[in-house]
């Protein structure tokens, strides 16, 4: 019950206020939707208010208050003609007037049409509709906010427009109003007199706040003329057909019009139109005062206000005053980035000329350095110069050890190895790690300055000792507990502390093991000595006392046993004085019993003698094939010179060409000759072979 008086009592006091300031508020109600949906339609009739209110040309009602008290009447739309629905909610809320409207869409075409109401008559003040085609957001943003400045420029009233006398300017605000129009050549008419006509299908005027009247004219076309409410700062647009018909054009009265400017190229307008480049000419400007403004990037605008003389030249001489100054940037070290307001611009040394008069924010920034930032402002006609020398944001970073090698970490990231030395290490706290194997590992937090050299030294404490180790077989491969380290001989291995052992190995000689204790500091030197593998041999021959020769080196007569002989490969030969030696090459592997038993031969009917044979029998049918060879080539170079003087011979013809045959011919027959030669000697060497391989049998 309390609450409900409560909220009763809140609506009498807002509608209470709402009436109290009837006259100076209307309200906008949400648009009807065609084609959209409803929260589409919602958000219009939001933009459109919001663009509205903008102009400052109405108070309007809060849609939040009026939807609620429209929530707490419990009002009914459903059944009721859209127009008759605004003005019953207006009277409900107590404005003067009200905006109604619906939104249509088909495919990517909006059309939006909105109507002014009069509350207590219920007359459309003012109407409008527009189109477009292409997205909603480009439709918001430039449609909605084009017909609301329309609104808000044609029916406001008279409230708040600049009162204008005879053309005189009251007011310093500008704003601009494009039109749209379907023909050329138009004369343009401002607040009742011609300004000049245009020069294409775009014209734009700049007028000072306030109502205007603005007519369009031309020959043969009914004249088109509306008031139109100029809102400072803001622009609005209209499309404009002239129909054909018939019109009574006001004769104008006109001048001629020169505008110069130094420097030349500057854009004219005249009374918000503009007309040109300078140097410019305009020979049908109307009679009366003119508003002349000449602009040019950079420059500031220059603006007169001429009055034109029916049938005369009038002149304007605009001198355009510099808005810039020259800025030259370096900075040591060069390359450094450069900012303007934000944006980058290039790298120094950088120069930028005709840069505009004002306040700027200057940032230079280069890698390992630090960022310069100033505001710095550029006077009219000004040259600037600054010269910046970065602060470096890095020093230098020097470490060596004893011993050398040791790696470096920075914040555990490998960086190098002792003597180490880093030129350009970003300033800041970084945790450094040396450490190098077999040696005390350091850890140490260091700080790198601006500009500053870090130099650190360290002496590395051994965690090891040295090793010298020799002896035999050289090249023997050494272990240390089960790594290997090296070969026969090694010198001066660091080798951790503790426990080791050493182990020696390689093919043919017996392994040895032994263990040492490491200590820190120390040296420590051991000698191997391997023994080989070994087999043994018995020789035995007949007839015995013959001589053993192992491997070249004498061993005694047989019958002889041999102990201890290495493992591998080796010959032995058997000699006698009445006998034929013989030879025999052999492999022994470990604890291998190897014997040999040899039955000597004379040389009389032994394979040896057959062997001797053989090759004396093979030699001579060889070196006959080559005399057989040499001869044939002989004959074949008498044959090849008589052919050569066979042309230039004036005598014995037939005689020389006789031998050239004889020749070719007794070549060829020493060739086949040689042929048959050759396979005995083949015969024979083919024997010998086999004769050798049974001899070593």
């Amino acid at each position: 019950m309390i609450n409900t008086l409560l909220r009763t009592c809140l609506i009498l006091v807002m509608i209470n206020t709402i009436f109290i300031n009837a006259q100076d508020k209307i309200a906008v109600v949400q648009f009807a939707p065609s084609g959209v949906d409803e929260t589409t339609a919602s958000n219009i009739t939001s933009r459109f208010s919001f663009e509205l209110s903008r102009t400052k040309r109405f108070d309007i009602v809060e849609r939040e208050m009026m939807n609620k008290i429209i929530d707490e009447q419990k009002f009914q739309k459903s059944g009721c003609v859209a127009d008759e629905c605004a003005v019953e909610i207006g009277q409900m809320i107590g404005v003067r007037q009200i905006v109604a409207g619906s939104i249509s869409k088909i495919e990517d075409f909006y059309s939006l049409s909105i109507r002014l109401i009069d509350v207590e008559s219920g007359e459309i003040l003012y109407q409008d509709m527009d189109d477009y085609q292409g997205s909603v957001k480009d439709f918001i943003q430039i449609t909605i906010k084009n017909m609301a400045l329309r609104m808000a420029a044609e029916a406001s009233g008279d409230d708040g427009a600049t009162e204008q006398t005879d053309g005189t300017i009251s007011s310093t605000k500008t704003g601009s109003v494009v039109f749209n129009i379907n023909q050329n050549n138009v004369a343009i008419f401002i607040d009742g007199r011609y300004s000049s006509r245009s020069s294409g299908n775009i014209i734009s005027l700049s007028l000072s706040e306030g109502q205007h009247s603005i007519k369009f004219s031309l020959s043969g076309f009914s004249d088109w003329e509306k008031g139109i409410n100029v809102l400072a700062d803001e622009q609005m647009s209209y499309d404009v057909e002239l129909l054909s018909g018939i019109t009574k054009t006001a004769e104008a009265s006109t001048g001629i019009l020169l505008v110069h400017s130094e420097p030349q190229n500057a854009t004219v307008f005249v009374d918000g139109v503009e007309k040109g480049k300078t140097l410019l000419q305009i020979t049908d400007i109307g009679v009366g005062e003119h508003t002349i403004k000449v602009v040019k990037n950079l420059y500031y605008d220059y603006t007169e206000i001429v009055k034109i003389q029916p049938d005369a030249i009038s002149e304007t001489r605009a001198e355009l005053k510099p808005n810039f100054g020259n800025l030259s940037i370096k900075s040591n070290p060069t390359g450094a980035v450069v900012m303007i307001n934000g944006q980058i611009k290039g790298k120094t040394p950088y120069q930028i000329d005709m840069l505009k008069s004002g306040s700027y924010n200057i940032s230079i920034s280069k890698d390992l350095y630090h960022s310069h930032d100033e505001k710095f402002i550029i006077v009219d006609r000004s040259e600037n110069v600054r010269d910046i020398s970065l602060i470096p944001a890095f020093g230098k970073l020097i470490v060596t050890t004893k011993p050398n090698g040791a790696k470096i970490k920075l914040d555990g990231q490998k960086k190098g190895v002792t003597p180490f030395e880093l030129d350009e290490l970003p300033s800041g706290s970084y945790h450094l790690t040396v450490s190098k194997e077999l040696f005390q590992t350091i850890d140490k937090d260091i700080i790198i300055e601006d500009g500053q050299t870090e130099k650190l030294d360290f002496e590395l404490e051994a965690r090891s000792g040295l090793l010298n180790i020799t002896g035999q077989p050289k090249g023997a491969i050494i272990y240390a507990n089960g790594n290997k380290i090296g070969e026969i001989p090694l010198t001066n291995y660091r080798i951790a502390e503790g426990m080791v052992a050493l182990k020696v190995e390689s093919k043919d000689y017996h392994s040895k093991t032994e263990f040492i204790q490491v200590q820190r500091k120390q040296t420590y030197n051991q000698t191997f000595g391997l023994e080989r593998h070994s087999g043994k041999l018995i020789v035995i021959t007949e007839p015995p006392q013959a001589d053993v020769v192992l491997d070249e080196k004498p061993k005694g007569k047989t019958p002889k046993i041999l102990n201890g002989i290495p493992t591998g490969v080796h010959t032995i030969k058997v000699t006698h004085p009445e006998f034929l030696s013989q030879t025999q090459k052999f492999s022994l592997s470990l604890d291998e019993k190897k014997e040999f038993r040899f039955k000597l031969m004379t040389y009389e009917g032994s394979i040896q003698e057959d062997i001797d044979n053989s090759i004396k029998k093979r030699n001579r049918y060889f070196w006959s094939a080559i005399t057989t060879v040499v001869i044939a080539g002989g004959l074949q170079l008498f044959s090849d010179y008589s052919l050569e003087q066979y042309p230039t011979a004036d005598e014995n013809t037939d005689s020389t060409y006789r031998n050239a045959q004889l020749g070719e011919v007794g070549a060829k027959a020493m060739l086949g000759v040689a042929g048959v030669l050759m396979i005995p000697t083949l015969k024979y060497t083919f024997d010998i072979g086999k004769l050798s391989k049974k001899l070593e049998k």
